[in-house]
């Protein structure tokens, strides 16, 4: 009889360590994150290259205004108010066009170039649906309440987007909390023509799409609001 209380106590005494271990572990774990660069930076931007649609959206995330701007750019956009072109495929390019087009930067800065294969996966794996393009994967995101054990999937999301990314489980961490916790505001830059108009400059040929510059303004000035 001893013997079995003395088994049921040492299999009691076990179990209470390896739940303290494992409590201990996803506050560590969870705390990583929380208190990362990343996930205090009061703005942070994003860029996600959609290469199957020629797509490329920027955001914008504005933690004092509590406020999530997303631009959508078509491939080949130029912005006449700028003289600057756009080749969407770069993701560098897209932060450089869209920072210029409103006039703000940010020192955190994290893109992904992602397929529509990337997108479903993500979307299989986050909201246990298929979502078919990134906007709705977004929008999706913005309507799903968080989960306490959500800290201990980020590294597995993230590596999703992979090779292409620069995303960390803290800034995939960051976006999902404040796309869901804050107001989403989405613009479509008006283009001029409804296709690419080839330029030819010095002696070489350029496609263009060339954005509305009353489109751009609007865009520009509500963001500084």
């Amino acid at each position: 009889m001893k013997r079995k209380r003395t088994g049921l106590m040492w299999s009691i005494v076990i179990a209470v360590i390896l739940v303290g271990a494992f409590v201990l572990w996803f506050t560590v774990s969870s705390g990583a994150i929380k208190n990362s660069e990343e996930f205090t930076a009061s703005v942070l931007h994003f860029a996600f290259v959609c290469k199957d649609d020629n797509y490329a959206y920027f955001i914008r995330m504005d933690v004092s205004k509590r406020m999530v701007y997303v631009i959508r750019f078509p491939q080949y956009s130029f912005n006449p108010m700028t003289n600057r072109a756009l080749d969407v495929t770069n993701p560098l390019e897209v932060f450089n066009f869209a920072e210029n087009l409103i006039d703000f930067t940010s020192n955190k800065r994290y893109y992904a170039v992602v397929s529509k294969e990337q997108i479903d996966k993500f979307s299989k794996e986050v909201l246990h649906r298929q979502e078919e393009n990134f906007e709705k994967l977004l929008r999706a995101i913005s309507e799903r309440k968080s989960k306490a054990f959500d800290f201990l999937l980020f590294k597995k999301w993230v590596s999703i987007f992979k090779p292409e990314t620069t995303l960390t489980p803290a800034a995939l961490a960051k976006l999902l909390y404040e796309v869901q916790r804050n107001a989403m505001r989405f613009y479509y830059p008006e283009a001029v023509t409804e296709k690419p108009l080839q330029i030819l400059v010095d002696g070489k040929t350029y496609q263009r799409v060339y954005l509305d510059v009353k489109s751009v303004q609007f865009i520009r000035d509500d963001i500084k609001k």
